[in-house]
């Protein structure tokens, strides 16, 4: 919820955002970058900037809300 907060926060301001939750895979690489000890490791990072316009945009599809969702004792 925290990033989430962030990330619209971010929008209000006119910039754009783009979070990536995978470092911990690098945690090894990325403490010694940015020079955490073995106790800490980076859970999630965000990218932060104006957009570009005339960029070529990528979107995915998505699975219809009836194939991910399902109500119970609604």
């Amino acid at each position: 919820m925290y990033l989430q907060t962030v990330m619209l926060l971010l929008r209000a301001e006119g910039l754009h955002s783009c979070p990536q939750a995978m470092w911990t895979m690098y945690r090894k690489t990325v403490g010694q970058v940015v020079g955490a000890d073995d106790g800490h490791v980076l859970l999630c990072g965000v990218s932060v900037g104006y957009e570009k316009h005339g960029a070529p945009r990528l979107r995915t599809d998505r699975a219809d809300m009836a194939e991910t969702l399902r109500f119970v004792g609604a």
